[in-house]
């Protein structure tokens, strides 16, 4: 598995953006693609990638949350990888923040959704050991939120009220395409 391109999300496999994913259970394969989404994610940037967003209907996504010169408030949580993901709950306490995708027209647009500050989710490592973890920064619960949506079929424009999309705005210097010219 190489790197795949998110532009191909509106093609034949893009159908997988709006299917709920299966379950991994050759962690085997698993491995194989979290390398993948891990490449892909390096490859065009971004802070979070799942399975379906490269053509492969399975519950995986991988996060790389890093502090950057543009946004120094970020937490420093590094690459992680998620198979699996179950959610177990989720705070009361939401925050809105704008939100983007990879796979919607080249990570380009954006608007504002509504996400939990925390959540605890199950899941499995890269080893296919279960893990619990509880996550109690706004960003990366979102991010996580996110990226699990994909596995459920979902993608952030069905989480936003219908009074913020006369808000949708584009940012056309993201683009990732012009990082494939670079």
């Amino acid at each position: 598995m190489g790197i795949i391109l998110p532009k191909q999300a509106w093609t034949e496999e893009g159908k997988l953006l709006f299917q709920k994913s299966e379950i991994v259970e050759d962690f085997d394969q698993g491995r194989e693609i979290v390398d993948s989404l891990k490449k892909t994610l390096e490859h065009y940037g971004g802070v979070g990638l799942a399975a379906p967003q490269i053509g492969i209907s399975r519950r995986v996504f991988v996060v790389n949350i890093m502090p950057t010169k543009d946004y120094p408030q970020l937490p420093k949580i590094g690459f992680r990888a998620y198979l699996n993901p179950v959610i177990l709950a989720v705070s009361s306490e939401v925050n809105s923040d704008s939100e983007g995708c990879l796979s919607i027209f080249y990570a380009t647009f954006y608007g504002q959704v509504e996400r939990s500050s925390w959540v605890r989710l199950q899941y499995r490592d890269i080893k296919g050991e279960e893990q619990i973890e509880e996550i109690n920064h706004p960003f990366h619960a979102r991010v996580v939120l996110h990226e699990n949506d994909h596995l459920d079929g979902k993608v952030f424009l069905q989480r936003m009220k219908e009074e913020d999309f006369s808000k949708l705005y584009w940012e056309e210097n993201l683009d990732i395409r012009k990082r494939n010219s670079e």
